[in-house]
């Protein structure tokens, strides 16, 4: 087992030797673990917020929530090994999970991803584990993490939206996420935009991400080539986001007007949500923000002209800092709040 596991060592080097200087050093570390549809990523962190030590492994959604259990299990107590400490060195577990959770009871409500429907996720792994859990949903916990040690850090209040497949958002009031009376509040991804627009996969027409999502970027891109635009970016079958940005900071004109649509409309709704709860900062993660200003100066933009002679002063727009970490720490951080 311990042959699949994927180790990153954070230190000023990597390498063995520095691990070596710190194992068995530290005691007293929290356990953030990211669970996805496709990986778990798991990381001890430390009370101050700092990652000592990740690692991953293959989710095994199909196997059933057992054996992905199992897994979990198997992964923590590698990371132990790593760092020369036992679970007894643990102050808690905080988990993010991509679908609808009760956080309170540590429910995951949906997680189609994981092929989970009303699992108690937090009272299974504390049993198995020995240890106190915490259980959000991923978007909330990856906002968290920025809070904490990300472009967020020092800020009581922020919107994070980030950028994939679909849109994920998070809001952040007094250090706190905001679930709202039933536990989807701030879920912009699901905003309506366009009353006509494009069919999403919650059932609704104009949603948020059937407009500014990396998905949409591509769907868009493809309508206009069949409408006999002309790019120099040609499609294929993995034609992604990333090679639309690219292609867009290079200049190409159908690319930059594809990301500036997708812009607009992301810049228009972050307007009328920061109309509405006053964020001080709103920090924007995924693929499409790492291709940097092609993408960010143009929501910024369209933000400030819809928030008009609202904006007393500017509101910063900024790329999140802690990338594929982000669920990892912000989980830790999560398991903070179980001391």
């Amino acid at each position: 087992m311990a042959r699949n596991f994927k180790y990153h060592v954070y230190f000023r080097q990597y390498n063995d030797e520095i691990l070596q200087k710190w194992k068995g050093r530290v005691k007293l570390c929290l356990l953030g673990i990211d669970l996805g549809g496709t990986t778990i990523k798991a990381g001890l962190v430390d009370l101050e917020g700092q990652l000592l030590v990740k690692a991953q492994v293959p989710t095994g959604a199909g196997d059933g929530a057992a054996a992905v259990l199992g897994r979990i299990g198997a992964l923590t107590d590698e990371l132990c090994r790593r760092l020369g400490i036992t679970r007894k060195d643990l102050k808690g577990i905080g988990i993010g999970v991509p679908g609808s959770v009760e956080g309170e009871k540590g429910l995951v409500r949906l997680a189609p991803n994981l092929f989970w429907r009303d699992f108690p996720l937090g009272e299974e792994l504390s049993a198995r584990l020995g240890l106190p859990v915490a259980v959000d949903n991923d978007a909330h916990v990856a906002a968290l993490g920025e809070m904490w040690r990300g472009a967020g850090r020092g800020l009581q209040s922020l919107l994070m939206i980030t950028v994939g497949t679909g849109i994920g958002s998070a809001l952040i009031i007094n250090g706190y996420v905001w679930r709202g009376f039933f536990g989807y509040g701030a879920e912009m991804g699901h905003v309506k935009m366009l009353p006509d627009g494009p069919l999403c996969h919650c059932g609704g027409r104009g949603c948020l991400e059937t407009l500014a999502s990396a998905t949409a970027m591509v769907r868009r891109f493809r309508e206009y080539l069949a409408a006999g635009r002309i790019s120099r970016l040609q499609d294929a079958p993995g034609l992604g986001a990333r090679e639309i940005l690219a292609a867009a900071a290079g200049g190409d004109e159908l690319c930059l007007q594809v990301v500036d649509e997708a812009a607009s409309f992301l810049g228009r709704a972050l307007a009328n949500a920061a109309l509405i709860v006053g964020p001080e900062a709103v920090i924007i993660g995924g693929g499409p923000v790492q291709a940097g200003e092609v993408f960010l100066a143009p929501v910024r933009s369209y933000l400030t002209e819809a928030l008009g002679a609202w904006q007393i002063r500017p509101l910063p727009v900024v790329a999140a800092g802690l990338r594929n970490d982000a669920g990892i720490i912000g989980a830790a951080r999560l398991a903070l709040q179980l001391t």
